[in-house]
Formats: structure tokens, sequence, C-alpha cells
């Protein structure tokens, strides 16, 4: 499965998704975005820096999609006292089984580009809230700051990309 990756435009906030490469085109603006980290993640195929903003700062999660899960426990529990709680346990056998067959994707804890398609025994680590609050409080920046448009500080990096463009 080659690799791809979808990310927030730098230029317009657009999704702009796509096979990993060195550069990627936005579909809204077709402003294009270089990735320099492009060619050594996809050679070494394990997600180690995030080709958009640079930062080396990734997390592994399942790529499942959060409300399906919950609805499926939802209709499960709505449904239980009629069917003698069978139902229930039924639908949560089935969400456990979707989050296990469901591939993994990398997210970058700066600017939350998704990559898909790597080695996930040599992907990056599970979600670390400390890492997370460093980049959310400002106490650690991604190395291109300007291409960060949708982490946890997407306002204030915005901002400062616009003041630095002026």
């Amino acid at each position: 499965m080659p690799l791809t990756l979808a990310f927030a435009c730098p230029a317009c906030g657009d999704a702009v998704e796509g096979a990993l490469a060195p550069g990627l085109a936005c579909p809204a603006c077709a402003v294009r975005t270089e990735l320099p980290e492009a060619a050594a993640v996809a050679a070494a195929n394990d997600a180690h820096a995030c080709p958009v903003c640079g930062s080396a700062d990734l997390y592994q999660q399942r790529d499942f999609n959060r409300k399906l899960g919950l609805a499926l426990v939802a209709v499960g529990v709505l449904t239980g006292p009629f069917t003698r709680w069978i139902s229930t346990v039924a639908f949560v056998v089935v969400d456990a089984a979707l989050y296990l067959l469901v591939p993994t994707v990398a997210v970058c804890y700066a600017c939350e580009a998704q990559q898909r398609g790597f080695d996930r025994k040599r992907g990056p680590k599970p979600f670390d809230i400390a890492i997370h609050d460093a980049y959310r409080f400002g106490k650690r920046y991604p190395p291109r700051r300007a291409a960060a448009v949708a982490g946890p500080r997407s306002r204030v990096l915005l901002v400062e990309a616009q003041r630095a463009r002026a």
C-alpha cells in the first residue's frame, strides 16, 4: 500500500490529500506545498517525521471513525432492554471487531497531518498528552510554523504566518 498524506493547505486551510510526493497542490487554491521530508519518509516507510511541518513528534492511532463506534454502542444500549441485552453485547463485539480490523494512521501533534500506509510496527508511539500539551500551550513548535495551520495552536500559528508574509 503506498504512503498517502492528508493535511490542511497552509494557504487556504482546505484539505489536501494524495500520495506522498515532494510537493502536493491544493485542489481549492492550487498553491503547491513543498514537502522536504517526503522522500525520507517514503524510503523508510515508518512515518518518523511530518512531511508538512517538519516535526518529529507524531503519534499512531487506529483510523476508525469515533462517531460510528459510539453510534454502534448507543444503538446496542438503546435496543438492549428489548433483547435481554443480547443486542448490546452484539453491537459492542461488532464495534471492537471493526476497531481491530481498521489500519493505523500517524498524526502530527503540530499540524495534525495524517499519514497512511506506513509499517505499523515501525511507526510512531501512541498518543502522549504531554507532547500534545507542549504544542497546545506554546512550549514547542514545528520547524516550519507557517505550514502548521491545523494543529492545536492553529489560530496562533496562522496569525504568525500571515505576519511573516506581510
